[in-house]
């Protein structure tokens, strides 16, 4: 049973979605470690997740579905707002040095936490996905715990991987429109993954 669990984790993390397009948009246009860090901060996300998962909030959400209804809109919310800073940020860009522009962009780390923990996929996964593998002899919580780590570690191997891969890249993508461009269409993408989760 946890085989076919980390088959089918490992499945859903590499979908792509709002998590996949930040980690590429950051190592395509800041390089492998910021996609790193920001894989980390997509990490602590799940961790964030599974410590409300093992506490009772998944459960709590299970007996309230506009709880949930009320997250997943919130969620999407916050992702339309990543995503219109990061399109805002390029229709009114202006050429600055790279420390400037590193200065005025929030750390991938902080980008990758509030990601995570925004995406409705995630705790939806926490909610619905988790418990279908369980064992029903034991405890709840212990569950929560073993199968959300597993699932931060795979988050942190796999977004890292692919953070460090498509960093490979960034030196032939430095120059300033190719940057504007792919950070435009991940913002714009990041935002209609916002909008989906706010009409459900």
């Amino acid at each position: 049973m946890l085989t076919i669990f980390i088959l089918s984790i490992t499945l859903l993390i590499v979908a792509p979605g709002a998590n996949m397009m930040l980690i590429l948009g950051i190592a395509s246009t800041a390089g492998s470690a910021a996609a790193r860090r920001a894989a980390l901060g997509l990490t602590c996300g799940v961790l964030c997740h599974t410590a409300l998962a093992a506490t009772g909030g998944s459960i709590a959400l299970q007996r309230w579905p506009d709880a949930l209804q009320l997250i997943q809109v919130l969620g999407g919310l916050v992702l339309i707002w990543i995503g219109g800073q990061m399109l805002y940020r390029q229709l009114r860009w202006q050429p600055t040095s790279p420390q400037a522009d590193r200065h005025n962009t929030p750390s991938p780390f902080a980008q990758g936490v509030v990601s995570s923990l925004s995406n409705v996929k995630t705790l939806v996964l926490f909610v619905s996905f988790l418990p279908q593998f369980f064992a029903v002899d034991q405890v709840v919580a212990v569950q929560f715990v073993l199968h959300g780590g597993i699932y931060a570690l795979l988050t942190l191997l796999i977004y890292a991987t692919i953070g460090s891969v498509a960093g490979t890249f960034a030196t032939t993508l430095q120059r300033p429109l190719i940057q504007r461009g792919m950070r435009a269409v991940a913002g714009i993408v990041i935002m209609v993954f916002g909008v989906l989760g706010v009409l459900g």
